[in-house]
């Protein structure tokens, strides 16, 4: 693994709330916070319910962009800004598979038609160093 992916990783490795900006029908930015996990490929995952805004933004627009890493200023901790496209996934053994049982304070259960589950890939990461006023660029 090269180093600016073994840094990366290191922001990656645990689940993280995360800033999630869509585009809504009108074409305006909007920003939420989602908790996110990551596979090792940098491919991040977070639930949502199907009839959520978030979810009617993806679906018309599947371009997406998260800000996660430095959650407490002034902390001097690095942070990604991530680009990618999202695909919400709805099938039963992808929901089964991801199910958390934490999220039954939203949703019945994996088998819920209102819970799925939101998966980006990434097409470019940048990694944000303390003092740097340069990021580090992963991707295209």
């Amino acid at each position: 693994m090269a180093e600016l992916e073994k840094k990366i990783w290191k922001i990656l490795e645990r689940s993280q709330t995360a800033a999630l900006a869509t585009i809504s029908e009108s074409g305006a930015p909007w920003v939420r916070y989602v908790t996110i996990y990551s596979e090792r490929d940098f491919t991040l995952s977070f639930c949502t319910s199907l009839s959520s805004r978030k979810a009617r933004h993806i679906a018309v627009h599947p371009e997406v962009h998260l800000t996660c890493g430095n959650l407490e200023p002034p902390d001097d901790s690095a942070y990604l800004q991530i680009a990618g496209r999202a695909e919400i996934r709805s099938d039963a053994e992808t929901k089964t598979k991801c199910w958390l049982e934490g999220w039954r304070r939203y949703f019945q259960g994996p088998e819920d038609p209102d819970f799925v589950m939101v998966f980006v890939k990434p097409s470019r990461i940048e990694y944000n160093d303390p003092g740097s006023l340069t990021p580090e660029i992963w991707g295209n």
